[in-house]
């Protein structure tokens, strides 16, 4: 018995199925190319005794109630961020 051929819908699924398989890889190899501007600046140099006393106040602050739970995340993470850990 003789194979069945594909019909020319099927070919031109395939077709665009790897089309765009192809597509997606060269976004994600442009993506990785890609250096983000933020990493060719140096972060500014911030004293770290002082970013960790703001820690220590806001967490006082909070215990307190004298903030909010959301300001406190948010004040929280602004300081995490500054924080440079070796």
């Amino acid at each position: 018995m003789a194979k069945s051929r594909s019909t020319f819908g099927k070919m031109q699924r395939e077709q665009e199925k790897k089309s765009r398989a192809k597509d997606k890889l060269d976004k994600r190899e442009a993506r990785k190319s890609e250096v983000p501007e933020e990493s060719t600046e140096p972060a500014p140099i911030v004293d770290q005794e002082k970013i960790l006393l703001e820690l220590a106040k806001i967490h006082q602050d909070l215990a307190d109630g004298r903030l909010s739970l959301e300001d406190f995340e948010v004040r929280q993470e602004e300081l995490r961020e500054l924080l440079m850990i070796d």
